[in-house]
């Protein structure tokens, strides 16, 4: 699968985004549009979110 433009024209990574957004945005991005791979320490950032879930 590719990119899915209307999914990117539609939820803009926000500028100056806090590391809480970048990775909201990254697991909405992961689950809509696979354009890219996500980097390893972006991918160790989710796994610890999960961890920490209540």
């Amino acid at each position: 699968m590719g990119i899915n433009r209307e999914w990117h024209l539609q939820n803009k990574m926000p500028k100056n985004a806090t590391p809480e957004q970048r990775l909201w945005w990254h697991t909405e991005h992961r689950k809509h549009c696979q354009c890219r791979k996500l980097t390893e320490k972006m991918l160790e950032k989710m796994k610890k979110a999960v961890k920490e879930r209540p």
